[in-house]
């Protein structure tokens, strides 16, 4: 363990990563002399720029590392219905990062919930009421929003740091040493190499980063199911909500046609069986219309040609494992799913900025064993998010599919499994130690928000002092000068960050959020991570962190009055 006392403010030198991690294949290999001249330079090369890629770009270059996005498609994204539901813990995410009130300004909350059987209204549920934000849960509810807004806004946060997308570039192979990773890429026609000193793989299912790393991608593909997905314009449906048929046999895959009003279209889904010979029918205007009419049969509903459409699968796969020595995958890159309870980006956003920070602090001198808590962490939060979409999958396409939805809009945390993404935790990873148990909320858990006070009484939030790529070291109801020095706090050794920012924070809680929020029974010292999760806690002045020898500990802090 390492006893720290933020005490001085330390601004190390940029330095060069250990490397203990020993690469896992045998694709590693030695380059005898990096070339000259004919290599572009990143400290990490991500490779994809969906949502997944962009959060970790954003992550990374917030925290003064220089990446590389590259992307293999010549335009970006303008239109299309994948990755619309933007789950409360993914919007934290987005608070996080800076881009939350873009995100919530061009999508929408709360969308009504109309089932029918046929022609026949069954139902109406308006989820509002039981998603109302609370003190600690600043976002509530599933945000519709297309995945092509959510990369706009993105890429616009990550210009405004200095990186651009570089598209019509495909990573074609790389190789890897002691030293960095060497790419080749085909940029508009022309080969190129970039030199990084790490590598990330978000480049989705079909992911060109695992399939050159070797590493297998376990599952199945329902081969037996297919969806027609499309974006068009309807007119004679009421666009304040989602309108879904339900079907004894198909569940909601019946039918589901949900304003997308970002777009002012709509995301039309359809289940279908192949034909006698074993087609699927195209997902055209002429398709959905008669699916409509089939199934629907409402007057005075026009269908229009689709923007934009595809013919889907499901696919339940996941990696044995995350890293393969300088590279590393997120997202789908690592885990595909069914989209139902909508967790594919979410969960990839979070994988995201789980490893943005970690990769930022080895590259700043941290123990590269660090990197190794990504998929320690992450990887059981995919083997769980793969269970409970398959069990809501089987859910929203039986015979009470209707039902099934309804309540994820309506109460997602309790539709079975908590698709807010809320009690996602690291409780049992190996970056958190509790010394007491003076709060309710442990090591690994979610940092919760909750409005408070700084020391001379100025109002506050947490989210706000979280906000940015430092640790907070929260002093909550202790001593409240915020440039005394505060009892030393007793860390694993992997959080031995001696080239990371600390910021300490002492705060007040007038109106008992906090105390709430962090079940707390007397003063505490809580140690919050970039990513939003509790690293540490105990009591303020606790003896068992004491440590004499620590003091001088390299750790800086930046005071918050």
């Amino acid at each position: 363990m390492h006893n720290v006392t933020p005490a001085v403010t330390h601004n190390a030198a940029r330095t060069t990563p250990h490397t203990t991690h020993a690469p896992h294949t045998a694709r590693t290999t030695t380059h005898a002399a990096r070339p000259a001249g004919d290599t572009g330079r990143a400290e990490v090369l991500v490779v994809g720029a969906g949502p997944v890629g962009l959060a970790l770009a954003l992550g990374l270059a917030r925290a003064g590392v220089d990446c590389r996005v590259i992307e293999r498609e010549p335009r970006f994204r303008d239109r299309g219905v994948r990755g619309k539901g933007i789950n409360p813990r993914t919007l934290e995410v987005f608070d996080d990062l800076g881009v939350v009130d873009a995100i919530l300004d061009r999508g929408t909350l709360d969308l009504k919930v109309r089932t029918y059987e046929g022609s026949r209204l069954v139902g109406e549920v308006d989820p509002a009421p039981g998603n109302r934000p609370t003190p600690d849960r600043p976002y509530a509810g599933m945000l519709l929003l297309g995945q092509h807004h959510t990369e706009e806004v993105l890429r616009g946060r990550l210009a405004e740091l200095g990186v651009t997308v570089e598209t019509d570039t495909e990573l074609v192979d790389f190789t890897q040493d002691a030293d960095g990773v060497l790419a080749t890429v085909r940029r508009s026609g022309r080969t190129e190499r970039l030199d990084a000193s790490f590598l990330v793989g978000c480049d989705g299912g079909r992911s060109s980063v695992r399939k050159l790393t070797g590493i297998p991608f376990l599952g199945e593909t329902w081969e037996e199911e297919r969806f027609l997905m499309a974006s068009m314009e309807v007119d004679g449906l009421d666009t304040d909500a989602m309108h879904i048929w339900n079907d004894p046999r198909l569940g909601v895959g019946a039918l589901a046609m949900i304003p997308m009003r970002a777009d002012a279209n709509w995301a039309v889904h359809a289940s279908v069986a192949p034909d006698e010979h074993g087609a699927i029918p195209d997902p055209t205007a002429e398709t959905f219309r008669r699916l409509f009419a089939e199934r629907a049969a409402l007057p005075g509903v026009t269908l229009h040609e689709p923007s934009w459409s595809t013919v889907w699968r499901p696919t339940v796969r996941m990696v044995e494992r995350y890293r393969d020595g300088r590279v590393l995958l997120a997202g789908d890159a690592a885990h595909c799913h069914s989209a139902a309870g909508g967790q594919g980006m979410n969960t990839g956003i979070q994988d995201a900025h789980n490893l943005s920070w970690k990769l930022a602090a080895v590259l700043r001198g941290a123990p590269d064993a660090l990197l190794d808590s990504y998929q320690d962490e992450r990887l059981p939060v995919a083997r769980a998010v793969l269970a409970a979409t398959s069990a809501q999958h089987k859910a929203l396409f039986g015979a009470d599919g209707a039902r099934a939805l309804t309540d994820q809009f309506v109460n997602p945390a309790a539709a079975g499994s908590d698709f807010t993404g809320l009690s996602v935790g690291y409780r049992s990873g190996p970056l958190g130690r509790n010394l007491d148990d003076t709060t309710g909320v442990r090591a690994g858990d979610r940092a919760p928000d909750a409005p408070c006070t700084t020391a001379d009484g100025r109002p506050t939030r947490l989210f706000d002092l979280f906000r940015g790529p430092h640790f907070t070291l929260l002093t909550i109801g202790g001593p409240t000068d915020p440039a005394g020095p505060p009892a030393p706090v007793d860390l694993p050794d992997l959080l031995d960050l001696r080239s990371v920012e600390l910021r300490r924070a002492a705060v007040l809680d007038p109106d008992g959020h906090l105390a709430r929020a962090y079940g707390l029974r007397g003063g505490a010292v809580v140690l919050v991570r970039p990513d939003g999760y509790v690293a540490l806690t105990g009591a303020t002045g606790d003896p068992g962190a004491a440590d004499p020898g620590a003091a001088g500990h390299p750790w800086g802090y930046a005071p918050v009055a």
